[in-house]
């Protein structure tokens, strides 16, 4: 008999091992103060504290999402997420006035919504409505921030070359898509942008065109760039502690991306028997109005595979919010499909959490105070799956 509440333990010790203000204090050990920075991101209040306990005294501005404490000298400005809005186009200005006075970048996830001034020719409304229909065809990463940097003056370099401490959500993307890299140049493609734009159903209006292609992208690289933590940190504090109970656990090597149905099956084939822990970023298309999310949606889709075994599936955004879903994930068993009934209607209308909501499957939403993307797990316990008697 499995038990889902120690696999919620073992997933919050992967959160607690990417704590922003633990790993920006030991990043920034070597630093003196005064240090004045930008920071931007769902972890970006925890970055600025943790710079605070490192070095003493820190001013500057902090983008987030919600209202968090900031050091003294620090001004806390909140943006619009995912979709950017009025919000962030305040941050954006902001940030790029700043940047000129700015020591260093503290940048984690979340921040290409957050902070955004967009390139002339074009409004807040088209990157918005852009914005919009990539996250709801399911567009990975690489495209969706792709997009992002060609419509933008804060993205792809747009704050200069500073020194920049990371928290990644992006994994083999790159250092460069991390909030769509605000002090990395980008290689400009504005083919390749135009045509992402087109592929999700946005026309590109000439005069938009026109100013994707005439954009200019920053070159100079910032003399440091250090990523403090990222996916695979979590993942495999998740493991660590599935170890600590005694189980065989390992984290794969591979990033979750593409489509989330086959994130899904790819993961249940490489799982030997034990724990196997996985990050990444899955997309999924979004097909109705229901509440859910891409890891409520693959913890439904696993559901079903595991009914009536000994198996445990769960999948968390580390920020805290999964999507629409009102929560930040899920853990399914062998009895999930047993309490809810058939999933197929909550899988085809996007509807997820309402389906776990039900079960009582759906882990708490909340954020979190960083972001290092989504960590999946899946335990096989050792020896032939027995089923799982309904209560």
């Amino acid at each position: 008999m499995t038990d889902t509440r120690v696999v919620r333990e073992w997933l919050r010790s992967g959160v607690e091992a990417v704590a922003p203000e633990t790993v920006t204090r030991l990043g920034l050990a070597s630093h003196r103060g005064p240090l004045r920075v930008i920071a931007i991101g769902k972890a970006a209040p925890a970055m600025c504290r943790g710079a605070h306990e490192a070095v003493g005294e820190v001013s500057g501005i902090c983008v987030t999402d919600h209202e968090e404490p900031v050091p003294p000298g620090v001004d806390l400005l909140l943006g619009d997420h995912p979709v950017p809005g009025d919000l962030s186009l305040a941050a954006g200005r902001r940030a790029l006035e700043f940047a000129p006075d700015a020591d260093l970048a503290l940048i984690s996830g979340g921040g290409s919504a957050l902070c955004e001034v967009p390139i002339d020719g074009v409004d807040i409304g088209f990157v918005a409505h852009v914005t919009e229909r990539l996250l709801d065809f399911g567009a990975d990463i690489e495209e969706i921030n792709l997009v992002r940097g060609h419509l933008s003056r804060v993205k792809a370099g747009g704050l200069g070359p500073l020194p920049t401490y990371l928290i990644s959500d992006v994994g083999p993307w790159g250092q460069a898509v991390v909030s769509s890299g605000p002090t990395l140049p980008h290689q400009p493609d504005p083919e390749r942008a135009i045509a992402v734009i087109r592929k999700v159903g946005v026309g590109v209006p000439a005069d938009i065109e026109r100013a994707i292609r005439a954009r200019t992208f920053a070159t100079q690289i910032p003399e440091s760039v250090v990523t403090l933590a990222d996916g695979h940190t979590a993942a495999a504090a998740v493991a660590q502690a599935a170890a600590g109970s005694g189980l065989h656990s390992r984290v794969s090597d591979r990033w979750l991306t593409g489509p989330v149905e086959g994130c899904v099956d790819e993961f249940f084939e490489e799982a030997p028997a034990g724990v196997t822990v996985a990050a990444g970023e899955p997309g999924v298309t979004v097909r109705g109005d229901g509440r859910g999310g891409r890891n409520t949606h693959a913890a439904l889709l696993a559901a079903e595979r595991i009914a009536g075994t000994g198996w445990v599936f769960a999948a968390l955004a580390t920020d805290g919010v999964d999507g629409r879903s009102g929560s930040a994930g899920a853990v399914v068993d062998g009895t999930t499909v047993h309490r809810g009934g058939d999933p197929s209607l909550a899988l085809e209308t996007s509807d997820s959490a309402s389906y776990l909501a039900r079960t009582g499957d759906l882990i708490p939403s909340g954020a979190t105070g960083t972001n290092v993307a989504d960590v999946w797990l899946l335990w096989k316990p050792e020896g032939r799956p027995e089923p799982i008697l309904t209560s």
